[in-house]
């Protein structure tokens, strides 16, 4: 499957690497509608909510009523929203989220202040995700190169504020329009200094993407972070749990 037009395509080449993946999520929401909106903010209400996810099938079934929407419409919605990858599905299971979210382990999660531990898809999704759903919480990592190392960013609805230790950076990976976008968005990582993303880099034979050194850490974790933050929040916020 191909998630890009041939002009998406074109256009995603004039994009810096690393950055093509936030991109296509802040636009993402141009090419779904209204009951797209919906079903996907129920769904990542509901994993919020519980900290895990029903199959496919269960969820369209309480979605009729509680979204009051025709079935045949809402699946029309779950198919648009496969096929722009804010849904990922295997069998009737779900594995992921609008860009953001895992139902499987991914060495990072998000603690929501007041809900439940979720888990994240990358780094990328580790700067947004508070601002996308309009929440304070704790994203808790560990460091890509090594994992004995303990990361945690303090977030709320503006992004990161906080983090330990100071020379926090990361590593954006950057995306051919090809793999999915879900796929891709977990191939970074956050390190626990410089030094170890610069190993990391020299390990991976210098992967293309960006890296953000500490330095630039607080500068580019507010500015990406709000970005595709406020671009998923527009389709996340069609239920009163994110009002």
């Amino acid at each position: 499957m191909t998630f890009l037009t041939d002009s998406d395509q074109a256009a995603l080449r004039q994009e810096p690497p690393g950055l093509e993946l936030l991109r296509y999520w802040c636009r993402v929401g141009a090419r779904t509608d209204e009951t797209c909106h919906k079903l996907l903010s129920y769904m990542v209400s509901g994993l919020v909510g519980r900290g895990w996810v029903q199959t496919i099938d269960k969820i369209l079934d309480s979605a009729v009523d509680t979204l009051d929407e025709p079935r045949p419409r809402l699946e029309r919605a779950l198919y648009q929203l496969v096929q722009a990858d804010l849904v990922v599905l295997d069998g009737l299971k779900v594995l992921a989220m609008a860009g953001l979210f895992s139902t499987r382990p991914t060495g990072c999660v998000l603690a929501v202040q007041g809900d439940h531990t979720v888990h994240l898809l990358g780094p990328m999704a580790a700067l947004a995700a508070t601002v996308a759903l309009r929440r304070t919480g704790e994203v808790r990592a560990t460091c890509k190169r090594d994992p004995k190392r303990r990361i945690v960013l303090g977030c709320d609805e503006t992004g990161v504020h906080t983090r330990e230790p100071e020379g926090v950076c990361l590593f954006l990976p950057a995306w051919d329009g090809v793999r999915a976008p879900s796929f891709a968005m977990a191939e970074g990582g956050l390190f626990a200094d410089d030094d170890a993303l610069g190993h990391w880099q020299e390990e991976h034979g210098d992967p293309p993407g960006m890296p953000v050194a500490s330095q630039m850490f607080p500068m580019a974790a507010a500015d990406l972070g709000l970005q595709l933050g406020r671009g998923l929040e527009a389709l996340l916020k069609h239920l009163p749990d994110f009002d």
